[in-house]
């Protein structure tokens, strides 16, 4: 398993990413032009380093970014309003999980004491909306807590262990936004085990990632014509909709399914 360090030299020697402008750079010049490899896939897969450190490494060079994501937003001039703070990184975040219908749900039932779970807390936009909009309950579970009183993953990006045993049939929700993209196919398939087993019956499991469309450029393709996304020299998987509608409809049964143009899906699954 990759550390810190060595992490660090890929990023900034091998890949030339000293800083945000130097990533950016490499997208808008580099990225459609460069051949997607296995050996460009696995160097940094989440399968092979500590995705603590990676993070870790990715805050440290790109500041806040990482939670956000505007560097790959195909044009800077469509945000509206410049990401320059964590509030502004959390008002990005939370206007995303407002229009794929997830603070819906969570308010459906605001009035109860209701126990949440999110995957990815980053900077705190759901878990500050959730505090002043519901009664509910928040426990947070983060690669790297940024705000206090969240549970940290383990080296290899999955929940603790002991959160899965300890917490089983406890939520009423499991919820993550702008985070799945990020997995690789063994972590997001136990995610979605893990999920199942911390909800109670009827609990709602809510998330969004990218799913392979038609919209995918042909640039962020392998050989075989498999579908990746990348953030800062990462590879992940772009899944299939049968695939992930499988993995799903083996232990849920899946409620409501948005659509935005570019492919991100939004998913609402309940525990039977």
């Amino acid at each position: 398993m990759k550390g810190h360090q060595e992490i660090r030299r890929i990023l900034v020697e091998d890949l030339g990413f000293r800083d945000l402008e130097a990533y950016k750079k490499w997208i808008e010049t580099e990225r459609p032009t460069t051949s997607l490899t296995r050996e460009r896939i696995e160097r940094l897969s989440p399968d092979v380093v500590d995705c603590r450190a990676f993070w870790n490494v990715c805050d440290e060079l790109f500041g806040t970014d990482p939670v956000c994501n505007i560097s790959v937003a195909p044009e800077v001039g469509s945000l509206p309003y410049a990401i320059e703070t964590r509030m502004d990184a959390n008002r990005m975040n939370l206007r995303l999980a407002k229009s794929l219908g997830v603070t819906a749900f969570l308010e459906e039932n605001a009035h109860a004491r209701l126990s949440v779970l999110e995957i990815g807390t980053g900077y705190g936009s759901l878990k500050s909306f959730i505090e002043t909009h519901t009664n509910h309950t928040y426990m947070g579970v983060d690669v790297v807590p940024r705000v206090s009183g969240v549970v940290e993953t383990t080296p290899d990006g999955l929940l603790p262990r002991s959160l899965v045993d300890d917490d089983h049939n406890r939520f009423s929700y499991v919820v993550s936004s702008n985070v799945f993209q990020h997995f690789s196919a063994r972590q997001r398939t136990q995610y979605i085990a893990d999920a199942h087993t911390l909800l109670h019956k009827l609990g709602l499991f809510i998330f969004n990632l990218t799913v392979d469309t038609a919209k995918i450029p042909q640039y962020m393709r392998d050989s075989a014509g498999g579908a990746w996304a990348d953030h800062y020299g990462q590879y992940t998987p772009i899944p299939r909709g049968d695939v992930v509608y499988g993995e799903l409809a083996k232990t849920f049964r899946i409620l409501y399914v948005t659509q935005r143009y570019d492919g991100l899906f939004n998913f609402v699954c309940q525990k039977t």
